[in-house]
């Protein structure tokens, strides 16, 4: 089921490019069986473009995994233009498969073909087609020949020696396919891994922006309580307002530093809150208990108890606690 998918989806990918990109742009290396007039055949290898004669035999032993390009005589290719509604190219080709027997005197068991197309001018509804085929029993003498000696083609090779087109033979179908399979999952893991590298710097560049644009939005705010502190600081009315809400409340700093001298490595607040020297302390430790002996301890706290019952989170090796706990004058 997945590989059907992921074939459907590079079928799909392969018809949003370039019609040049799909069709065969140049001549593939492997050997060439060049077959005359008369049934006769003359094998080469192609390297680079270069055609070099060789014999049967020789072909035989230096074929390797280098593809068999059957080439037939010129006036032994068909080809036929073809107008159909437009579709995926997987749809088309089926399409195309099941018309073979009534546009053209051949079942598609009796050919070896291909086709391209492209949008029509003017009209994109339909698609003009141009069908290339060969008959097999055109080239069936040439195929009994290769066979004696243990040859079988790959491809049926037609039109112009530069850029020929190519049509697919036998297993050369399945592996066509499998290939683009594996280029197309190929692609995908390399644009999977560009995704995996820059995802963490997308994501650091938005938390930053996220962040200033919440200093941005406090802004206003820590500026007016800036200017409230100069105008507290520059009169005298300012020191005993403040004079009078530490005696009020207790010194706040003080206090933290106490609390956050007492309070071990292992335990974090996740709430602290002073009113009128009562303060509330939530959090989590991995020992709770020793926090109210810690606190007790300590001149600048008194009274300090557990505010609710202790529990243990489970899972995690700590306690959940709320403790109160008063502030000395």
């Amino acid at each position: 089921m997945l590989a059907g998918f992921f074939s459907w989806w590079l079928a799909r990918m392969t018809e949003l490019l370039p019609s040049t990109w799909r069709n065969d742009a140049r001549p593939r290396d492997g050997i060439v069986i060049d077959i005359g007039p008369n049934d006769d055949i003359t094998a080469l290898i192609r390297c680079g473009g270069q055609l070099q004669p060789l014999s049967l035999g020789a072909a035989a032993r230096s074929v390797g995994r280098r593809p068999i390009f059957l080439r037939p005589p010129p006036e032994k290719a068909l080809v036929k233009h073809h107008t159909v509604p437009t579709a995926p190219r997987r749809q088309l080709d089926q399409m195309l498969r099941h018309e073979l027997a009534r546009i053209t005197p051949f079942a598609a068991s009796e050919l070896f073909w291909r086709w391209d197309g492209h949008p029509k001018s003017g009209d994109g509804s339909r698609t003009e087609v141009v069908l290339t085929m060969v008959p097999r029993m055109a080239l069936a003498p040439a195929m009994d020949a290769l066979e004696t000696v243990g040859l079988k083609a790959d491809f049926v090779e037609v039109g112009a020696t530069d850029r020929p087109r190519l049509l697919p033979m036998g297993k050369a179908v399945e592996r066509s396919a499998g290939t683009m399979l594996i280029r197309g999952l190929s692609w995908a893991c390399i644009v999977l891994a560009v995704v995996a590298l820059a995802l963490p710097f997308v994501l650091q560049t938005l938390a930053f922006r996220s962040t200033e644009a919440a200093i941005a939005e406090l802004q206003p705010a820590i500026s007016s309580i800036a200017a409230l502190r100069q105008g507290i600081a520059a009169g005298e009315a300012g020191r005993d307002i403040l004079a009078r809400e530490a005696e009020k409340t207790g010194d706040v700093l003080r206090i933290l530093a106490t609390v956050t001298r007492i309070l071990p490595d292992d335990t974090y607040l996740t709430d602290f809150s002073l009113r009128e020297r009562q303060m509330t302390l939530s959090g989590r430790s991995a020992s709770a208990p020793r926090l109210i002996t810690g606190l007790s301890a300590a001149p600048e706290i008194r009274n300090a108890a557990f505010a609710a019952p202790v529990t243990r989170i489970e899972g995690a090796a700590s306690d959940a606690f709320s403790i109160k706990a008063e502030a000395a004058r």
